[in-house]
C-alpha cells in the first residue's frame, strides 16, 4: 500500500531597513555635547542675514511715472559691516545712511567696493530715514533730477555723507542694474531698502 502526502508552503520574505539614520542622529545627539565641552567640536553658529534692495521709478516733466520695481538685491559692502561693528564699540552713528548717489558705469559690484564706479556730475540726494513695512527694515527714500541733458542710469549707491571728501564717508550698499535712460528734465525715485532678520 502506498501513501503520498503532499505539502506546499509560501514563503514571504519582508524587507526590513535598518533605521540608519536615526541610529546615527541619536548618537549626534549624544557625542556632540561631549565633544563641546571637551573643545573637540565647536559650537554651532548664529546666522542672522542682511541684504539689500532697490527700486527704482522714473518721473517725467509731464507727471508720467514709469515703475521699475526692484532693480537690484545687492550689494552690502564691507565698510558698511566694519562701521556697524565700530559703531557697537564707540558712539557712531547709525541714522545717517540716507545720502543716495547714481551713476552711469555697469562693472559688477563687490563687496569691497567703497564708491561708485561713476558718481556723473550731480551731487548725492539727502534721503529719508525711516522703518520700512516690518521692524527689521530700515528705508530711505530719495529723488534726483536729471537736469543737464540725457543722461543713462545704471547704478545707485547709499552712503553715509553728503560727498566722497567728507572724512569717514561710507557706502552702505552698491547697487548695479538695467539701464534707466532719462531725457533732461526726468527724475528718478530710489527706494532703497535694508532688512535684517534675526537667526532662524
Amino acid at each position: 500500500m502506498k501513501g503520498k502526502v503532499s505539502m506546499s508552503g509560501k514563503l514571504r520574505i519582508k524587507k526590513i531597513k535598518p533605521k540608519k539614520k536615526g541610529m546615527i542622529k541619536m548618537l549626534l545627539n549624544k557625542i556632540k555635547p561631549l565633544a563641546q565641552r571637551f573643545g573637540l567640536m565647536l559650537p554651532e553658529k548664529s546666522v542672522i542675514e542682511m541684504y539689500g534692495s532697490l527700486r527704482a521709478k522714473r518721473i517725467t516733466p509731464d507727471g508720467d511715472v514709469f515703475d521699475y520695481g526692484i532693480v537690484s538685491r545687492k550689494k552690502v559692502t564691507t565698510v558698511f559691516v566694519n562701521y556697524l561693528v565700530d559703531s557697537m564699540q564707540t558712539t557712531g552713528m547709525m541714522n545717517i545712511f540716507r545720502w543716495h548717489h547714481s551713476g552711469g558705469v555697469t562693472d559688477a559690484e563687490a563687496i569691497t567696493d567703497v564708491q561708485l564706479t561713476s558718481g556723473g556730475a550731480f551731487l548725492r540726494d539727502y534721503g529719508t530715514s525711516t522703518e520700512g513695512a516690518t521692524a527689521n527694515i530700515y528705508r530711505s527714500i530719495a529723488t534726483h533730477t536729471y537736469t543737464s541733458g540725457a543722461y543713462t542710469v545704471k547704478e545707485h549707491g547709499i552712503f553715509s555723507s553728503s560727498s566722497s571728501g567728507e572724512a569717514g564717508d561710507t557706502m552702505l550698499d552698491h547697487h548695479v542694474f538695467g539701464a534707466i535712460a532719462c531725457s533732461s528734465g526726468d527724475s528718478i525715485q530710489f527706494t532703497y531698502e535694508l532688512t535684517a532678520t534675526a537667526e532662524a
